[in-house]
């Protein structure tokens, strides 16, 4: 597996591992197909860095984007990462958080921020955070709806 910067001709295979996430709700498919689409469109700027996880057949097999919070000095947030089901539990997705933190760290990030949900089809991603040293920083009650939270979770680099 490589990881690499996004190129135009992985935006179809991007697509479908979205699509085969269970937990994603349609509207957050749209969402992140749009952060692929401006990154795509604008290289090299730091709105939306994605990284791609590449199969020996140059399949895509996971992705991050994260970007530069606006009007910070150095905070960041990862706004996905995804790794398609049929290569989960093999280290993708800790492969690809590690190579975006270590490109945060390279560009001077001093806090690293992901949001989630809290409802139980995203537990998963919620372990992972924890795991790779992201701790609960703040939860906002009934963010995305009645009952579904919205829980940041961060890391402070340096």
């Amino acid at each position: 597996m490589k990881v690499r910067k996004i190129q135009p001709q992985d935006r179809a295979g991007l697509q479908a591992l979205l699509n085969a996430q269970t937990h994603f709700h349609p509207e957050e498919i749209r969402v992140a197909l749009e952060l692929i689409d401006i990154a795509l469109a604008h290289p090299g700027e730091e709105d939306y860095v994605i990284l791609c996880a590449e199969g020996k057949e140059g399949e895509i097999r996971g992705y991050v984007c994260f970007g530069k919070a606006p009007l910070t000095d150095a905070a960041y947030d990862i706004y996905w990462i995804g790794v398609h089901p049929a290569h989960g539990d093999r280290g993708i997705g800790s492969s690809l958080l590690l190579q975006a933190e270590e490109e945060m760290i390279r560009r001077q990030a001093r806090l690293l921020l992901i949001e989630t949900s809290s409802t139980p089809a995203y537990e998963n991603p919620r372990a992972f955070y924890r795991k790779h040293g992201y701790g609960e920083l703040a939860r906002i009650l009934d963010y995305y709806r009645p009952g579904d939270h919205k829980i940041i979770f961060g890391k402070t680099l340096g």
